[in-house]
């Protein structure tokens, strides 16, 4: 070899060397502070500065939330990630800075805040009271998709606490509301966690249907997105608060369409499921494909029940539109029979078990299998079938009443949900119920007699899920 060609050799390999060391990285992990452990998947952006600043790479986190961005010329760079959470809650934070000036590589750890920190940021600052959160969303035109601004958001909830004196529980019905912001959105601060929490748009005397939603325990904050038709929302005769009315939904119609397939765990067709629109006129049942179609709906979000023998009962949030036609899938869960069914409910329920079997109480017991088998969406499909209690209209608006002794129907039964007395039925969610007793006034279980005999009306006691 010539040394012409040996320099040649040796200039290009001390060029590639002084490249290289222009070349540098940036490393790290992403954790999730909500859920305590390495954020998935996100992916972490890296913008230069300066000299820099057309310089732009990112890189994805693995499964131990780590990340990597090489082929970095040195120089400063901004560091940050993209989060879905973050992006709905519109919660923006700080970049961090690397430096790759004086080192090749730089270690910048990056974070989702705490759960607490994200609900300060939220409600403005505010620090809010153990076990409560938050409540936001953005509320639509259903006929624009435009931001609604200056509409009421009117909430409602059990607020459930304990007598310090007479140790007894409290039931206390809670309202409130807020107006959306000009840009459409609101936000509700300080309702208790894991409750019940039922939502209404409201504007002037027009309101849409009422939803519900509860608050996680582990982050705090729900997110619900709304949309809105005046033209083809229900008329509340009784504009005077901003309560939850959920009286007088049924049958409400419209222009807007939806339509759509049924389909099993394994993507099989559900043949035969039956497909509504709560609170609106009409039902379908679904073809041999599980295909279904429903038309003169109100438009706006509405809620879609669908249910069929074997299955949980699915309840899904629609968004419909005025004059158009939304598709919507359903996927079913099959529900999961033991086989030691009595020891089952022993063991999640004793006391429904023992009332059930006290010989002293003569009431009507629905447990977890005939509840299963039954398939209610509302409590009112129970009591349907109990003799001595009188039910009118159907879901959330349904009166209740019962009858003392051989008398008319007069006044509604105590409802008691876990020992906790003065329920109304339109708060109770049957997806959360497992197990039902039902009293006629002349047959009250004794630790509910006090109250009743004062009534005469008879019980409707329920007992949540439980694992």
């Amino acid at each position: 070899m010539h040394a012409g060609a040996i320099a040649l050799v040796l200039g290009d390999a001390h060029a590639a060397h002084a490249q290289a060391a222009e070349v540098g990285r940036i490393e790290g992990v992403v954790f999730d502070s909500v859920r305590t452990r390495p954020l998935v998947g996100a992916r972490v952006v890296a913008v230069g500065r300066a000299a820099q600043s057309e310089v732009r790479r990112e890189a994805t986190t693995d499964s131990t939330g780590r990340y990597r961005i090489d082929s970095l010329p040195v120089g400063s760079y901004i560091v940050g990630f993209e989060s879905a959470l973050l992006d709905s809650l519109e919660v923006s934070l700080s970049p961090r800075e690397a430096n790759l000036t004086a080192a090749p590589m730089a270690t910048i750890e990056l974070a989702v805040p705490s759960a607490a920190k994200l609900r300060s940021a939220v409600c403005f600052g505010a620090t809010l009271p153990a076990e409560t959160g938050v409540i936001l969303g953005h509320v639509v035109s259903a006929e624009t998709d435009a931001p609604l601004a200056g509409v009421t958001i009117a909430m409602q909830w059990r607020d459930l606490s304990v007598d310090r004196k007479t140790l007894r529980p409290i039931n206390r019905l809670r309202a409130d509301s807020v107006i959306t912001d000009r840009d459409g959105w609101y936000r509700m601060c300080g309702v208790p966690t894991g409750a019940w929490v039922s939502v209404q748009i409201q504007l002037g005397k027009r309101t849409g249907a009422a939803l519900r939603t509860r608050i996680d325990d582990t982050l705090g904050i729900a997110i619900r997105h709304l949309s809105f038709s005046p033209s083809e929302s229900r008329v509340d005769a009784d504009s005077g608060g901003a309560r939850v009315d959920a009286m007088g939904a049924i049958g409400r119609t419209g222009t807007a369409a939806l339509s759509g397939r049924v389909l099993g765990p394994t993507n099989e067709p559900v043949p035969r499921a039956e497909v509504r629109v709560r609170g609106a006129a009409g039902a379908a049942r679904t073809d041999s494909a599980g295909r279904y179609s429903l038309g003169q709906l109100p438009a706006g979000t509405q809620i879609l029940d669908v249910r069929r023998f074997g299955y949980e009962v699915a309840e899904v949030q629609v968004e419909l539109r005025r004059g158009m036609t939304t598709t919507k899938d359903v996927q079913l869960r099959r529900y999961v029979v033991t086989l030691d069914t009595m020891r089952a409910v022993a063991s999640r329920y004793p006391e429904f078990q023992q009332h059930r079997y006290h010989t002293a109480y003569r009431g009507y017991y629905f447990g977890p299998e005939e509840l299963m088998n039954l398939h209610p969406i509302y409590a009112s499909d129970i009591l349907y079938r109990v003799p001595g209690m009188w039910v009118e209209g159907r879901g959330p608006q349904a009166k209740v009443s019962g009858r003392v002794h051989a008398g008319t129907f007069t006044c509604p039964p105590n409802v008691v949900v876990n020992d906790v007395e003065g329920w109304s039925l339109a708060d109770v969610n049957m997806r959360d119920v497992g197990a039902m007793e039902v009293y006629l006034a002349s047959n009250p279980p004794g630790m509910f007699a006090p109250w009743m005999y004062d009534k005469g009306c008879g019980a409707i006691v329920i007992w949540t899920k439980r694992r």
